[in-house]
């Protein structure tokens, strides 16, 4: 049985080799692993499998969400909806665009107290099930962040128009 201290260890030692061998070329990687995970054939497994991960991710952050065939619906022009109310808040302006929408600074207004917030509309013309699964999974990754750095999520649903 692995103590923690044991663990840490493991976990530490996965890091650094995994640092190094991700800046070499496919053979001299294997060279690497071949001397530094010698007599260990389980260590040498988990850095492929790391290794191979992270090759097989590439570039996907570089890569649009969407599909180039939704691409044109980001062009759409928008309707205006600045003043509008949304539930309890007031749209103030715009302050943030992406592919999938468009972010309002809000304002609460139903004199029960005074807040500011971001509110995110999907565009019209992107409200596809794909997409509108994307947001709703978007919505949840935001509910479960609690960090003093980043956004929290107060409310979500369904404008009245859809």
């Amino acid at each position: 049985m692995i103590g923690r201290d044991d663990s840490a260890n493991v976990k530490f030692q996965l890091r650094k080799i995994f640092s190094v061998a991700i800046e070499y070329e496919p053979q001299r990687r294997k060279e690497y692993l071949d001397e530094v995970c010698a007599g260990n054939p389980h260590l040498k497994t988990e850095i492929e499998s790391l290794l191979a991960s992270h090759d097989d991710a590439e570039d996907f952050i570089d890569k649009p969400a969407v599909p180039q065939s939704v691409k044109a619906f980001s062009d759409l022009p928008v309707e205006q909806i600045e003043g509008r109310r949304i539930g309890a808040y007031k749209l103030l302006r715009e302050i943030g665009r992406e592919r999938m929408g468009i972010v309002y600074l809000a304002q609460r207004d139903d004199a029960q107290f005074q807040k500011l917030v971001a509110i995110k509309i999907v565009r019209r013309g992107m409200d596809t099930e794909d997409i509108l699964r994307r947001f709703r999974n978007e919505r949840q990754i935001l509910a479960s962040l609690e960090h003093p750095n980043i956004g929290s999520l107060l409310d979500g649903g369904t404008t009245l128009d859809g």
